[in-house]
């Protein structure tokens, strides 16, 4: 006899998904931002018909196609009187927003089609409303299942993964494989010319691995913790250039981190550089965690700092040069030879000042005892001085390099944002994106990271209701 399954195990049926959707804030209080960006484009002097359906309607059927597949897979999903998922919208808008009125025929995809258009994807305003209110939410649903939560455990010496925000990039793969600008095809038996189908904001990336991907390139910052189902999508932006992949983080981390007060670090490949790592440093005193690259003949970075003083105990003082060796500190000493000798310094805390504009980061280390021990402290982010001879301080220089023994603890953080990249791709028929244009593309991504989180939201709180059994050893 088969033994029934604890609530809590298991993944969830489409129905749970749609039921977590409408019972997310999120679609209704977008709605509710684009509904006064429509009301604001209505001109006394101009006619018309009101909509025949709420954009939310519009909203929550983009957020279904990465749920049944495809648009017009909603479509028959909406109009079958035996599913009753139309009554189920219907139900949750009577309880979420009792004053909304929903027709009682379900919406077909032309209506869905002329929201989205119209007044979904039309106007940059639009969508940077749609986003705004999608990471705010999430920001929000983060720290509700413990992630990013102020009163949490570690330090910015040694972060908790917990309290970790991640980025990757994601070249998503368009509807058609022409490029944009190869549209034109000529026949070389008639001459006729023809024009193929191409998506317009298409193009090639190359990625951090050195491999040319063909799409469009969009930014995923999310957090999670060690418990299941605990993967918050935090913001989701397209890169409008290509090679602009970090600017487009450091817009998405100025829009996330200021709703993260409980967030010690931010993660990310090697697509931050020094001054982009000097950003997050000054204007979030955050802790920037990602790859030191190395020189073009692939070895190591190697960079002379300057001397700097020991403190030592008893008050009595020392100099000793600090090189630096992929973005760690150690100290140079000479042998008989000429040889440079190098000692790693072990990095026993950060502190961090703010004045009026922006943060400074120190960071101390203790010298070894074969060196007479002591405490040297460096300043993490560039100084004056910097600017003025160029040297780029935070290229060289890292809070946690990648020898650090809390480097590998919180970058495989980062690593955890391709498992989402993967369910990205298996929501899409084919892998290939739904839609044509950056725009739609946003706006579905958007919807699909709004399924993702309230799915998350809903597993962890059975999960942590009802914890799965221990396993057998």
């Amino acid at each position: 006899m088969n033994t029934p399954a604890p609530v809590g195990v298991g993944r969830l049926s489409q129905r749970a998904v749609i039921t977590a959707l409408l019972e997310d804030d999120f679609v209704w209080d977008a709605a509710d931002e684009l509904d006064e960006l429509a009301m604001g484009d209505l001109h006394p002097g101009r006619g018309g018909r009101p909509r025949a359906y709420p954009l939310v309607c519009a909203v929550i059927w983009d957020a279904l196609v990465s749920v049944f597949g495809s648009s017009r897979q909603v479509e028959v999903e909406l109009g079958c009187a035996d599913s009753g998922w139309w009554n189920l919208i219907q139900t949750a808008a009577a309880r979420k927003r009792p004053g909304l009125q929903i027709p009682d025929l379900p919406m077909r995809r032309h209506h869905y089609q002329y929201l989205r258009n119209r007044y979904l994807t039309a106007h940059p305003e639009q969508l940077h409303a749609l986003t705004r209110a999608f990471t705010a939410h999430a920001a929000r649903l983060a720290v509700r299942v413990g992630l990013c939560d102020p009163g949490g455990g570690g330090s910015y010496t040694h972060p908790c993964p917990d309290r970790v925000v991640a980025g990757d990039g994601k070249v998503l793969t368009p509807r058609y494989t022409t490029h944009p600008k190869q549209r034109r095809k000529v026949s070389k038996t008639t001459g006729e010319v023809r024009y193929r189908k191409a998506d317009p904001d298409a193009d090639i990336h190359v990625t951090g691995g050195g491999e040319r991907a063909f799409g469009t390139k969009y930014v995923f910052l999310t957090t999670r913790g060690d418990a299941r189902n605990q993967r918050i999508i935090l913001s989701v932006a397209h890169c409008p250039s290509v090679g602009g992949e970090s600017r487009t983080a450091l817009r998405a981390f100025d829009s996330t981190l200021p709703l993260l007060p409980g967030a010690q670090a931010a993660v990310y490949d090697g697509a931050l550089r020094g001054t982009h790592l000097h950003h997050l440093l000054t204007h979030h005193g955050i802790i920037p965690v990602a790859r030191v690259p190395r020189a073009v003949s692939g070895v190591p970075r190697d960079r002379h700092l300057h001397g700097a003083t020991v403190h030592r105990d008893g008050g009595d003082q020392g100099q000793v040069e600090i090189h630096l060796r992929e973005g760690a500190p150690h100290v140079r000493q000479l042998a008989v030879d000429g040889t440079p000798i190098l000692h790693p310094l072990r990095r026993t805390r950060i502190l961090r000042r703010c004045d009026r504009t922006q943060w400074r980061l120190y960071a101390e280390y203790s010298v070894p005892d074969s060196l007479g021990g002591g405490t040297v402290r460096l300043r993490l982010d560039r100084t004056a001085h910097d600017v003025a001879t160029g040297f780029n301080r935070e290229e060289h220089l890292r809070p946690i390099p990648p020898r650090d023994p809390d480097h590998q603890r919180l970058y495989a953080r980062r690593n955890d944002t391709e498992s989402g990249n993967r369910l990205l791709d298996d929501s899409m028929l084919r892998e290939r994106a739904h839609t044509v244009g950056w725009q739609r593309q946003l706006f579905n991504l958007t919807t699909w990271a709004a399924v993702r989180n309230a799915t998350a939201s809903r597993q962890h709180a059975r999960w942590a209701a009802h914890p799965p059994p221990a396993l057998a050893v």
